[in-house]
């Protein structure tokens, strides 16, 4: 039996065009540490598919950097990724992750390759 992480974190697509993506993902009680508060590890998986769904996921992750500026408490997320620059060997891609009142709570960048 195989799974996705697509199918594990289950965002819903706000926006997928060539070069951005929004992505909404439910904060699930699985997801967190003791206290409520969302696992830096999910942080960077929900970043890295927020970048991935802007290179409509033809890329595959080199290197990930990740900046946790707060306690992530929300019960929903927001995470919006733009390629930055692509070319046929390297792409480069940022993430912000935001709660539904705006407020940035995380960002990444990723170095990639392209799958095509």
């Amino acid at each position: 039996m195989s799974s996705s992480i697509f199918d594990l974190m289950q965002p819903e697509i706000e926006t997928a065009a060539e070069g951005c993506s929004e992505l909404r993902f439910k904060v699930r009680p699985e997801f967190t540490i003791p206290g409520g508060v969302l696992q830096g590890g999910m942080i960077a998986v929900m970043l890295d598919m927020a970048m991935a769904a802007a290179g409509h996921g033809y890329i595959s992750t080199a290197s990930l950097h990740c900046e946790i500026l707060r306690p992530v408490e929300a019960k929903v997320v927001i995470v919006t990724g733009r390629i930055t620059r692509k070319g046929r060997r390297i792409v480069f891609a940022e993430a912000e992750m935001r709660n539904v009142e705006g407020q940035v709570l995380a960002r990444g960048t990723q170095t990639a390759v392209p799958l095509r």
